[in-house]
């Protein structure tokens, strides 16, 4: 560090804050790029509340790369100190799209949320806040969070706790009131076991990424035809396996599953013997969006698509596609994210040496026009040990063995987790 700014540096600490203004002025005037010395000194003309020259000297900073972030920090202290508890917002938003893991920076936007009674989005920062800390090994506990922050981190770690709680139980207390008490004794069991206050899964292979909806009849494979819409898709299949077909012989119409590019491998997600193992998609819906133009080619699919009762989950789902698994393509085993929904499939093209595995409850070979449905919560791969491409039409689709009640509170759950978590 500069021996001026070290000098200046004690000065202020000593609070003779008028000689610390002065070194830092003239160190400035020899080096414009002494961002430490720009900082300190906003922070020492804010606090004798000449909050335009404060403001001013922060403009002048050289703007290059990181070097605004700690402007945009120190700016929005600033403007919370004058008052100006919107425009410290503004800056803060700025700042964690250019660093969306600025844990601090998540913590300070919750309480300017809070401050302007904005409490959804001040629950989302707070939950940023400690997602992004915990990832770099902070506010684990006392000794690995900031000493200046322990008392602020401690308070609303506890808010957090308790505002997540509400808001998700009290998507319970107004279920009830429309549907009676008993109808959401599972979902209510689910949200208290994603709170970690309830058991999860018996089962060591089920392990949903999200959530857990208890006492639904157990195992991983349930019966297609439970699904009203189930029976037309079958009916058409070979005319869907047709269209599939026929998109296949272009390229351009499809897109790794995985959104890998052509030069990218992820072994530990799809393997195989081939030279460049893949599972590729066609996609009707991806996480709720429609894909207007694969529609458009599909004509006949999307029709009966369009006419099913679909799983709409805010951001999530629908997820619709000819999904394809490259010959030699092997997709490792993996965990979906919930029970409440169960995937579908309706095989096209199956070449031989196909199979959905369910790890330790057994192998599924699929045939041509029979669908099966299957709870991906459970440790479950794919492979195509065949020197030809598998094509399933595959979809999501709600568990069958939910009731109405539960349908509307797990939709609303996921609304909340998606405006907070996401």
């Amino acid at each position: 560090m500069d021996k001026d700014l070290q000098k200046a540096f004690r000065h202020r600490d000593r609070g003779e804050t008028l000689q610390a203004e002065l070194i830092l002025r003239s160190l400035l005037a020899r080096q414009a790029h002494a961002l430490e010395a720009r900082l300190s000194l906003a922070e020492i003309v804010a606090q004798r509340d000449d909050v335009n020259e404060a403001l001013r000297l922060l403009a002048e900073a050289p703007q290059s790369g990181q070097v605004t972030i700690p402007i945009l920090v120190c700016r929005s202290r600033i403007k919370w100190q004058a008052g100006d508890i919107r425009g410290a917002r503004c800056d803060l938003e700025t700042l964690l799209s250019l660093d969306n893991q600025h844990h601090v920076g998540w913590l300070m936007l919750d309480e300017a949320c809070q401050a302007l009674g904005d409490h959804r989005a001040a629950l989302r920062a707070r939950f940023k806040a400690f997602s992004a800390a915990r990832r770099k090994g902070r506010w684990l506990n006392r000794e690995t969070t900031e000493p200046e922050l322990v008392e602020t981190v401690l308070r609303s770690a506890g808010t957090l706790r308790r505002e997540r709680k509400e808001a998700l139980l009290s998507i319970i207390a107004d279920l009830q009131a429309l549907f009676g008490a008993d109808s959401t004794n599972r979902l209510e069991q689910g949200v208290r076991s994603y709170l970690g206050e309830a058991p999860g899964p018996t089962d060591p292979q089920q392990r949903p990424k999200f959530f857990f909806v208890p006492d639904l009849p157990i195992g991983p494979f349930h019966d297609a035809l439970m699904q009203p819409w189930a029976k037309s898709l079958v009916q058409a299949w070979q005319e869907i396996r047709k269209e599939a077909s026929t998109l296949l012989h272009c390229s351009t119409n499809f897109e790794d599953f995985l959104g890998l590019k052509p030069t990218e491998v992820a072994p530990d997600l799809v393997g195989g013997r081939a030279q460049r193992p893949a599972w590729d998609a066609f996609f009707f819906y991806r996480r709720g969006k429609r894909f207007d133009k694969h529609h458009k080619l599909a004509p006949a699919t999307s029709e009966l698509l369009e006419a099913s009762s679909l799983c709409h989950l805010p951001n999530q789902a629908p997820e619709i596609l000819f999904s394809v698994l490259r010959a030699q393509s092997h997709i490792m085993p993996h965990h979906g994210t919930t029970n409440a929904r169960l995937v579908f499939h309706l095989p096209l093209i199956v070449p031989r040496d196909c199979s959905l595995n369910i790890v330790n409850h057994g192998e599924h070979v699929w045939r041509e026009g029979e669908p099966v449905m299957f709870d991906d919560t459970y440790l479950h791969e794919a492979w195509n040990r065949s020197d030809e491409d598998r094509v399933v039409l595959l979809m999501d689709c709600w568990n069958p063995h939910l009731t109405e009640a539960e349908r509307e509170g797990f939709t609303r759950i996921v609304e909340i987790v998606d405006a907070i978590e996401n």
